[in-house]
């Protein structure tokens, strides 16, 4: 703001010029002036003063200029203040005076030599305030018109041009310097911000300074002051930095102005200032740019840069001097005076002339060659440059004059200081050049390039750290020897005319010279990464690099090499501990955060701009389609170039087939002609290839065409030979042979004769001058060379040969003139500076035809960026990660990285990035399980806290005090949760885990459930029920083998007696890990394993499959273990039953559950985890009773639903066949679980077991139940649905019926069984209880077997029908099989099951559908010699082996009485059956052998017995079979058969029943008579 005051105007001059006089009074060269002067003084000065606004000025100007040291002078400087008081004396209105009469006095002081520096200091002073208070009130609307000069403006000149010539005696170094501060102070009051009216008419007011009053030559002349002390190296430093403050203000506000300027207002000021010197200064930058004129500044200041070198002068001498310099003749002063009084008084504000010559003198100050200008003064300009990026870079952009200058030398010296060894001066340039990047980077593309280049190759250790694998196959791309080397030696060449360099300087040619320069250090790696960091603030920064450089065919692929880098930087790469380890732990220096901190900014923008909308892709840049295809043809382009510099021929050969080298549909000319231009084209527009090569391969004699073509396709029309010949040779380097420069010569002759310049006859000329201008440049240049070629020897070796004739003198000076001035540069021959000024210039001319910067945060390529680069991203976020324990910001940004590269990932659908997040978050939750044999269930303390109840464990402690584990654990399973489906290899992490939460009771109770076939849904349980006692035990052993027996026992390794103390610090340690672990929402996220798609669940099955393995099936494999003295390897084989391992069951049933929630995908889960279900059970006896019950109802769980599969229908009677191969004593243990879910199988489709060997394997499995008290119940409970007509279910067929047949029969069995085992058991005891007066569960399921048994007569029937077999072979198959078991289970042991049994015996032999089919002879002989013959049999031989056993005996009888009933019902049947006789008395006499035994031994049942024969007898004998004889005296007419039936019979009966059969049949009566018929009573 404007210093304002109270002090009236007036009153504040008055006492300034008090101040000034009073001391000048005291100064002895005033002391003889008294106050009687001030009336002394002429009144017509005093007039001419106020008839002229310039008067004074001219006068002063005259005084000062004369700059003789007569008293007269002093007089005049004491005079201006008498006369200017006296002015006063009757003034009441400041503003009434001009302000030149106001300040005319104080700048004769300032500009006089004489004046001492106190009083110089005070003029100054006063000045000061007269600019502060009094000139404010001549303000006038500031305008970028030319407008007459007003009186303030006029004031300035004057104040402008006064503070320039400032000069005064040099007292002391202290005195000197405050007055050069008063100096700098007046100028800072002219430059600060003051309130000035906006408006003609004063109506508004806004913020300006009094250089908006000033012209181009009055702001220069300030900026000269300031220049001027900033290149005298004694002043001091306090000085010198008020002085770069004081420019830097003056920079701010002329570059503020910039932004509101506009061309049409510069091109008015500039038209209408042509007859002043300042005008023509927008036409001389021109010229400057190029021949680097120096201009008055410039000059200036080199007269104040003369001020050190005479530093041992006294300094009065020096300011003498310099003010001998400045004077001027009387006569030139009178002339500039009449000058003056005719000029036009007529005002143009300053602009952008000005800009220029401060930017011309900037750029001239920062050139590090110029030895004139020291580091002070560079470190100055760059910090005054960076002043003028900071306030008008981007608008500097818009202006061609300004831009183009910094375009070429201030990016040229700025990147070249970047090299620079001074600390401070580094720093400097390194962030002037990010204020230039940040500024004016739409004109700097190729300069971005350049640098960011240079700072990956300076930065880049010698031996960089390791990188993933993935990068080890990608090389660098091919260095473009166009782009400018920074890091090359400073001096050095290599010869010009083709020789080699020498071996120890590198070529400009050189990839990478800057490996030569010695290591940065760790401040100067800071800094440039630093520079680095704020360059790529922009979110654009990527992509830009992406679409400007990657995407182009003539640039590197800067992204590329910025990504690797970079994550390079993450990793140490300072050299090993003195102890000999590494710093891969040690936490991440500021290198490593600033590289990791560009990175996380990549990531983070890339993310934004999916959230977020993007910027519309610019119509004016190149299309992004466009772009990609660049892109892809960019990588042929480089395996082209690869192969061209290894064999050309080769290279050019794949270029044309991948289409790079096109011929043109156009052209007129051969095919072969066509080809050679395109091949010629490409030569020489790419510059990725060996220039070397490119000369060698066009200069061979079979490729004379593409030489032609190549060198046709150059315009040298109006060039001289010189120009001709430099810019032919800046393409391919000239072969070293004589031929081929030949060759190449004879064909340039040619083809620049065919320009027909004026000054050569024929084309043999131009070959000779061609020739000479070669060998030119080689004499002039080479450093080799001591003697010069002068121009007289140059005409001397051309004399004569222009066709017989000189060439014009001129033209040969001419040529001599501009080899000797700029040197035929060859490509890849100069290194150090001139390899630089090389480069540069094909920079340059790359960038007039590269284009502006494409500049656009768009995300039409994030997603070719993000897959090139995601792996090298997320290996340096878990690296800075992992080593960054105690470094919460820097886990919080890596943790963040995480998460956006995990939202790109989903976005672009790159599933492999998923489990490279999750492996690498994993090892840094701790959750993982890095014991040597795994996590094993202990006995952890549960404490109440919270309303919950808390498992404390020493993982929970430890995950607890971790923030890092626990932000790892939360961001690992968000990112897992809703991205399931992405992930494939981090499942096996995840799992780990889940087994880690697991045993240590951390999991949330949903996963902890196990299904069950018998119980539901239970939980899993996290230890084993205690075995029970053996039965039996040695009876030798005491207590140490009791002891022995335990501790080898698998119970006896739990833990149970190591109880943890806990203290409230580790049960809070505990709750902040449930808290944590709550918040991971592991529910949902084991919700979605659930449901994954089958490309994802694959994969997570094979994790837990193999950690399951590991815990279970790896630990039976065989080990290697070391025994004896000599130490040699045993392998040996695990014995012995696993301990219980709850984690075994948690894999099972997560496994199992994952198939069977994705039953769609059965076909593809089902081997996975059958091979390992299979594998267990084929150990079964190695691991818990627990665990195989598990693997038993998962493998039936998995059954169930390939029971859906037809085509897994095979693999269902695999897995019952693995079940029925268990051992005996594991089936048993698993039975109830078994046999349900074989229930299941079978309720859930009757159909599932459709063949005989699939039945028996099912049914092999229920007759493994047949003694399991739990599961027999519901394995008869399906033969009981079987055996039923009317049950749902799978029902009796072929296949299974002999099967269940036998199944029923070992029920019945095993009843009997049972029985006999009670009863010895009652013997044993003193009880005498009935037995029978509890069946007991084994009896009643016998009786049930035998039930079903005889419901099997309701479906056999139809069984016999469907077989299609014959009646006899059908009764076989289906009528014979239960008949044998019910007759065997007719002397079962016990009398339920043996009383049931005869009773069903009997009802089925007399029932419809056996009578039905008893009529076949066949099927009748089968019912008595395999069912009622056998069971009396072995009733009898049970008589004679336990006579006591009572119960038998009246079983034999209902047996013989069945035997009996049976006979006469079928005889009845079968008698009456043509020739069925024979089979008849056969049956007869069985049955009477049968009859005889029986009551041979049961004497007390004969009376029931007698009467079951009788009836068997009568009916014989009423059939005509069994006749009994003829009385004596009648002829006997029987048949041999009865008489032979009659005699067997008799001996039979007649051995237990004497006289039976006289009573039975008494003898035939008289013939006459006719024989009586006998009827037979059927009895039950």
């Amino acid at each position: 703001m404007a210093f304002t005051t109270d002090l009236p105007p007036l009153t504040l001059l008055l006492q300034e010029i008090q101040t000034v006089t009073s001391a000048m009074r005291r100064n002895q060269r005033w002391a003889s002036t008294s106050s009687s002067s001030y009336a002394s003084s002429s009144a017509p000065s005093l007039r001419s003063h106020r008839t002229s606004n310039q008067g004074l000025a001219r006068s002063a100007s005259r005084r000062s200029g004369r700059g003789s040291v007569g008293g007269a002078d002093e007089g005049d400087l004491m005079d201006g203040f008498i006369e200017l008081r006296r002015t006063l004396s009757g003034v009441k209105d400041i503003t009434s005076l001009s302000p030149i009469d106001i300040c005319a006095p104080f700048l004769a002081l300032i500009r006089s030599p004489l004046t001492s520096g106190p009083i110089t200091s005070l003029s100054l002073s006063s000045l000061n305030s007269i600019i502060l208070a009094i000139l404010p009130s001549y303000l006038t609307a500031p305008t970028l018109e030319v407008t007459t000069l007003t009186p303030l403006q006029s004031s300035l000149i004057h104040v402008t041009s006064a503070l320039s010539q400032c000069r005064f005696p040099s007292s002391s170094p202290q005195q000197d310097e405050l007055v050069l501060l008063r100096l700098l102070r007046v100028i800072d009051s002219l430059v600060s911000p003051i309130s000035m009216p906006v408006t003609p008419d004063n109506s508004a007011y806004g913020i300006g300074n009094m250089l908006d009053h000033m012209g181009d030559e009055s702001v220069c002349e300030l900026l000269e002051v300031g220049l001027g002390m900033l290149a005298r190296a004694r002043l001091g430093e306090g000085v010198r930095n008020s002085a770069q403050t004081t420019v830097q203000g003056i920079t701010r506000a002329c570059f503020v102005r910039l932004k509101s300027l506009r061309p049409e207002d510069v091109e008015r000021l500039l038209g209408t200032n042509e007859t002043q010197p300042k005008t023509t200064i927008k036409e001389e930058v021109k010229q400057e740019i190029v021949e680097d004129k120096p201009s008055e500044t410039s000059g200036a200041k080199e007269d104040t840069e003369k001020g050190p070198e005479n530093e041992t002068e006294s300094n009065k001498a020096e300011i003498t001097e310099q003010i001998e310099e400045r004077e001027e003749p009387a006569g030139v002063a009178g002339e500039n005076m009449q000058e003056s009084d005719t000029a036009p008084s007529t005002f143009t504000p300053y602009g952008l002339p000005t800009l220029l010559e401060l930017l011309r003198v900037l750029i001239a100050l920062l050139n590090p060659s110029d030895q004139a200008h020291t580091d002070s003064m560079r470190l100055s300009a760059l910090a005054i440059l960076n002043t003028a990026l900071e306030v008008g870079g981007s608008s500097l952009g818009n202006w061609p004059e300004l831009r183009e200058g910094v375009r070429d030398e201030g990016c040229r010296y700025l990147f070249q200081l970047t090299r620079a060894d001074s600390p401070s001066l580094l720093a400097q340039s390194l962030r002037t050049t990010s204020t230039l990047f940040s500024t004016l980077l739409p004109q700097l593309k190729l300069q971005l390039e350049l640098f960011l280049s240079y700072l990956i190759d300076r930065l880049t250790p010698p031996n960089p750290s390791p990188i993933p694998t993935h990068l080890l196959g990608r090389s660098d791309p091919t260095s473009r020897p166009g782009t400018p080397s920074l890091g090359g030696p400073s001096d050095g060449r290599a010869t010009p005319n083709g020789e080699k360099a020498h071996p120890d300087t590198p070529t400009a040619g050189t990839p990478r010279p800057l490996s030569l320069l010695p290591p940065v250090p760790n401040e100067t790696k800071e800094l440039m990464l630093d520079t680095l960091t704020q360059i790529a603030l922009r979110p654009s920064f990527m992509v830009d690099c992406w679409v400007n450089f990657d995407c182009s065919t003539e640039s590197e692929d800067i992204f590329e090499r910025l990504i690797t880098f970079l994550t390079r930087g993450v990793y140490p790469t300072g050299p090993p501990k003195a102890d000999g380890s590494s710093h891969l732990f040690d936490g991440l220096d500021n290198a490593q955060l600033l590289s990791l901190e560009i990175l996380l900014s990549f990531v983070s923008s890339m993310a934004e701009r999916l959230e977020s909308a993007e910027e519309p892709w610019n119509p004016s840049y190149t299309g992004y389609e466009i772009l990609t295809e660049q892109k892809s043809q960019k990588a042929v382009l480089l395996t082209g170039a690869t192969l061209f510099n290894q064999k050309p021929k080769t290279g050019l050969a794949f270029l044309e087939k991948e289409g790079m080298i096109v011929r043109d549909p156009a052209g007129r000319g051969s095919d072969e002609e066509e080809k050679y231009l395109a091949i010629a084209k490409f030569l020489r527009n790419s510059s990725r290839l060996d220039k070397k090569l490119v000369g060698e391969y066009i200069s061979r004699p079979d490729q004379l065409g593409l030489l032609k073509a190549f060198i046709g396709l150059f315009d040298f029309k109006g060039k001289s030979i010189a120009d001709a010949m430099r810019e032919l040779l800046e393409t391919f380097r000239l072969p070293g042979e004589a031929q081929p420069i030949a060759r190449i010569t004879e064909t340039f002759a040619e083809h620049f004769f065919s320009f027909r310049p004026a000054e050569i006859v024929d084309q043999d000329a131009v070959y000779v001058l061609a020739y000479s201008v070669i060998m030119l440049n080689t004499d002039l240049h080479n450093p080799q060379n001591r003697k010069r070629m002068s121009i007289d020897d140059y005409r001397k070796n051309l004399r004569g040969v222009n066709g017989g004739k000189d060439f014009d003198p001129e033209y040969l000076a001419a040529i001599h003139e501009s080899i000797k001035k700029r040197e035929i540069i060859l490509p890849e021959e100069h290194a150090g500076q001139h390899g630089f000024e090389y480069a540069w210039k094909s920079l340059m001319q790359r960038s007039r035809t590269a284009g502006p910067m494409m500049i656009c945060n768009t995300s039409v390529f994030d997603e070719a960026m993000f897959k090139l680069s995601w792996q090298q991203l997320i290996a340096s976020f878990a690296y800075a990660f992992t080593t960054s324990a105690q470094d919460e910001h820097v886990i919080q940004k890596a943790i963040t990285g995480f998460r956006q590269c995990a939202s790109l990932a989903g976005h672009f659908k790159l599933l492999e990035v998923f489990d490279t997040i999750v492996q690498s978050l994993s090892s840094a939750t701790g959750l993982l399980d890095e014991t040597q044999d795994g996590y094993q269930m202990s006995n952890y303390p549960s404490v109440e806290k919270e309303g919950q109840t808390l498992t404390v464990s020493p993982l929970s402690i430890r995950f607890g005090q971790s923030y890092r584990s626990q932000l790892a654990t939360v961001v690992l399973f968000t990112i897992a949760n809703g991205n399931g489906n992405a992930i494939r290899e981090g499942w096996l992490s995840i799992f780990e885990m889940f087994q880690t939460l697991f045993l240590h009771q951390l999991l949330p109770t949903p996963m902890l459930q196990m299904e069950d076939f018998l119980a539901g849904t239970t939980t899993i349980p996290m230890k084993a029920s205690a075995p029970a006692p053996q039965p039996e035990r040695r009876p030798e052993g005491g207590l140490l083998s009791t002891l022995s027996s335990y501790l080898l026992s698998p119970y006896g390794q739990s833990s149970e007696v190591l109880v943890m103390e806990t203290t409230e610090e580790d049960v809070e340690n505990t709750l902040v890990a449930v808290d944590c672990l709550s918040s991971c929402k592991l529910e949902e996220l084991y919700a979605e394993v659930l449901n994954l798609e089958v490309e994802a669940l694959i994969p997570a099955l094979k994790a837990i499959r193999s950690l399951a393995e590991s815990r279970t099936t790896a630990k039976l494999q065989a080990r290697s273990e070391v025994r004896g003295e000599t130490g040699s390897p045993v392998l040996v084989r695990f014995e012995g039953q696993l301990p219980y391992d709850p984690a075994c069951v948690f894999h099972l049933e997560m496994m199992v559950s994952l198939a069977s929630r994705s039953k769609s995908n059965i076909a593809e889960t089902w081997p996975i985890i059958f091979e390992y279900i299979s594998t267990l059970l084929s150990s079964a006896q190695s691991y818990s009773v627990l665990l195989i019950e598990r693997a038993v109802v998962g493998l039936l769980r998995l059954c169930q639903i390939v029971t859906e599969t037809p085509e897994l229908r095979d693999q269902l009677y695999i897995a019952l066949d693995v079940l029925r191969s268990l051992p005996s004593t594991v089936l048993n243990s698993v039975s109830e679980q078994l046999m349900a879910g074989v229930a299941k199988i079978l309720e859930k489709d009757e159909n599932v077991v459709s063949s005989q060997t699939e039945w028996n394997l099912v049914i092999a499995l229920f007759r493994a139940t047949v003694a399991h008290p739990e599961a027999s119940k519901v394995t008869l409970r399906i033969v009981q649905k079987m055996a039923s007509p009317s049950s749902t279910g799978p029902g009796l067929t072929n296949d299974n019926f002999s099967g269940t047949v036998a199944l029923l029969d070992e029920f019945a069995t095993a009843a009997g069984a049972a029985a006999a085992n009670r009863s010895q058991q009652s013997r044993r005891s003193s009880l005498n209880a009935n037995q029978n007066a509890s069946l007991g569960p084994t009896v009643e399921r016998g009786l049930t077997a035998l039930d079903s048994l005889y419901e099997l007569r309701n479906v056999i029937p139809g069984l016999m029908t469907s077989s299609g077999l014959n009646e006899s072979d059908a009764f076989n198959a289906f009528w014979l099989p239960p008949l044998l078991v019910i007759g065997k289970q007719c002397i079962n042991g016990c009398q339920p099951i043996r009383q049931r049994a005869i009773s069903y015996l009997q009802r089925l032999l007399l029932s419809p559908q056996l009578l039905s089919i008893s009529e076949n002879e066949k099927i009748l002989p089968v019912i008595f010699d395999k069912i009622l013959f056998p069971v009396l049999e072995e009733l009898l031989k049970s008589s004679q082996q336990s006579q006591t056993y009572a119960p038998y005996a009246d079983q034999r009888l209902k047996a013989a009485t069945l035997l009996c009933k049976i006979f006469l019902q079928y005889v009845v049947r079968l008698i009456e059956r043509p020739n069925s006789k024979s089979t008849v008395e056969a049956l007869f006499l069985g049955v009477l052998d049968k009859l005889e035994r029986f009551m041979r031994g049961e004497r007390d049942l004969l009376n029931e017995a007698s009467e079951s024969l009788k009836n068997v007898v009568l009916v014989m004998h009423s059939s005509k079979l069994l006749v009994p004889p003829s009385p004596n005296d009648t002829e006997d007419k029987r048949t041999p058969d009865q008489i032979e039936l009659w005699n067997k019979s008799v001996e039979r009966i007649e051995r237990v029943l004497p006289g039976f059969l006289d009573e039975a049949i008494p003898p035939p009566p008289a013939p006459l008579h006719n024989q009586p018929q006998v009827q037979v009573q059927n009895g039950q």
